[in-house]
């Protein structure tokens, strides 16, 4: 009798050593929450489908197209999607209670990359920031005025814009239109509104309506002169009346730069990026594929998702942020199936995910990465080793270079920790950054509503 409790009591405990150990070793498929509605709103948001206008784009290559400048960010720059949506959320809490979501720690150092594009303006060239996340495109103008966050006048070296500043419109201004811009650093910008002719990659935009920064309160990166945002025209930012008085009811929503080349027949409905890997530069096609030998590995599309703004009934049919729902994140032997919307963005370095993902990721680096609250985000020890992470869309693995999930150049001075790739999007909505399209082939297909994916090697 006692042999036989003992053989019963080996045999469980093997059995439960057997089980623990293969369970351990098994793929686990999660879910930290519902799969988000998109009848729901999202922290200022609503979302919706986008209906597509016409039949997919053949991805073949382009002739037209242009070179992506990497540079380097200063203390203060934000101009991104984590700006726009905080700039959003404040509008939308009067009572003054929003507390921002988002901690984009490359705006606090020189580490951030931003990607400046030349184009021609009235056939002067200048280079401009390349941003996916707004929509507005401007320039500095001749004898603007640089001030401080007080609004005390300095030289227009200190708000860091390069040159050729520019004159005038080549076609004119618009009487009593403006267009004011606030970003969530706090930078502003402001002055007129008028046509020009916009070029970029030989595609050419005839009377474009763009602004002329004449008050600005700037952190520049002495490269670039202005903006050239490739979002919807949900979020232009042009009024009537005199510069503070904007508000929902005089705004003017108008045709930005890449709807008016679409209208114009200057590109079929279609732009596709590729951010260069190991390297701070990039390519953006205008109507296809950029003419470049790319090897892929995986491919996949997704239905482009409409994010409206809530309140504002103006803009409740018109587009805004690139936006797709993935079906989720693997990392190592884990999968998180839960689905939310996430902003594709080249305007923002990180990725912004759900708090639990986030942070479950960032446990799975080894050693394991741990938040520092004077940066609002993930470090981890340089020269640790970043889990195996891939974004799943459209049961397509889209696998992350793990020399992207940790930036060397970010090291807090204090623990000596580099910064990592992963950070919290709190409530949302969260966003797909560079350290995604660094290393995919993404591609705009505006026209059918829809985003490609080309995964490289």
């Amino acid at each position: 009798m006692v042999i036989m409790k003992l053989t019963q009591w080996l045999i469980c405990l093997l059995g439960s050593i057997v089980i623990t150990a293969s369970s351990a070793g098994l793929p686990q498929v999660r879910r930290h929450a519902p799969d988000w509605d998109l009848a729901k709103p999202m922290n200022g948001l609503t979302f919706q489908r986008a209906k597509a206008v016409k039949e997919p784009s053949q991805d073949r290559a382009t002739m037209h197209f242009s070179h992506l400048r990497g540079i380097k960010g200063r203390p203060g720059q934000q101009h991104s999607a984590v700006s726009a949506l905080s700039r959003v959320r404040s509008s939308l809490n009067s009572a003054g209670s929003f507390k921002q979501s988002f901690q984009n720690v490359s705006a606090l150092t020189d580490a951030s990359t931003q990607y400046a594009i030349q184009c021609g303006w009235d056939g002067v060239p200048v280079w401009l920031l390349f941003d996916t996340g707004s929509s507005d495109t401007w320039a500095t103008k001749t004898g603007f005025k640089c001030a401080d966050l007080g609004g005390d006048a300095h030289s227009e070296a200190a708000c860091g814009f390069s040159k050729p500043y520019i004159d005038g419109f080549g076609h004119g201004q618009i009487d009593e239109l403006h267009f004011y811009l606030k970003y969530g650093s706090g930078e502003r910008i402001s002055g007129p509104m008028g046509y020009s002719d916009i070029s970029c990659g030989g595609v050419t935009v005839s009377k474009q309506q763009v602004g002329l920064a004449n008050s600005t309160y700037w952190h520049g990166n002495n490269v670039t002169v202005g903006i050239l945002g490739l979002a919807y025209p949900a979020i232009t930012s042009a009024y009537y009346g005199d510069v503070g008085d904007e508000a929902p009811w005089n705004a003017m929503s108008y045709t930005p730069f890449l709807t008016s080349a679409i209208s114009q027949g200057s590109i079929d409905p279609v732009f596709s990026v590729a951010l260069v890997k190991n390297s701070t530069d990039g390519v953006i096609a205008w109507g296809g594929l950029p003419p470049m030998d790319w090897q892929f590995r995986g491919f996949a599309k997704t239905d482009l998702i409409v994010a409206n703004l809530i309140g504002q009934p103006e803009t409740a049919w018109k587009y805004s942020f690139y936006t797709i729902v993935p079906d989720g994140m693997k990392w190592d032997q884990t999968t998180d199936t839960t689905k939310y919307p996430y902003i594709v963005d080249t305007g923002t370095t990180m990725l912004y995910l759900p708090p639990p993902l986030a942070e479950s990721i960032a446990n799975s680096f080894q050693p394991r990465a741990v938040y520092l609250y004077q940066w609002g985000t993930y470090f981890v020890q340089c020269d640790a080793i970043p889990p195996h992470f891939a974004i799943l869309i459209s049961g397509v693995e889209f696998w992350i270079n793990p020399a992207d999930l940790i930036y060397q150049d970010l090291v807090d001075p204090l623990t000596g920790y580099c910064a990592i790739g992963i950070a919290s999007g709190g409530p949302g909505p969260y966003i797909l950054g560079d350290v995604f399209l660094q290393n995919v082939v993404a591609v705009f297909d505006v026209g059918a509503a829809e985003m490609r994916f080309y995964g490289r090697k």
